[in-house]
């Protein structure tokens, strides 16, 4: 059964949170233990951060759009 506009918004908002939750630990996470991590390490967590933001983009792009869906000007 295809979801209605309000439960894609409510699920696609969920999932902003939960990506902003992952990013700040993660970046907490860095600040404490990057100086022990190899190059490679360093260099898997910037592309993991680079892919996060990636996401986070997408999924405000999507949300723009259900919001104007939702709420027509």
């Amino acid at each position: 059964m295809p979801k209605t506009i309000q439960e894609q918004l409510e699920e696609v908002e969920r999932d902003i949170r939960l990506y902003n939750e992952f990013d700040a630990a993660e970046k907490a996470r860095f600040l404490l233990e990057w100086p022990l991590w190899t190059v490679e390490e360093r260099m898997e967590w910037h592309e993991t951060q680079a892919d996060n933001e990636l996401m986070l983009r997408t999924l405000r792009k999507q949300r723009d759009f259900l919001l104007k869906q939702v709420k027509p000007p």
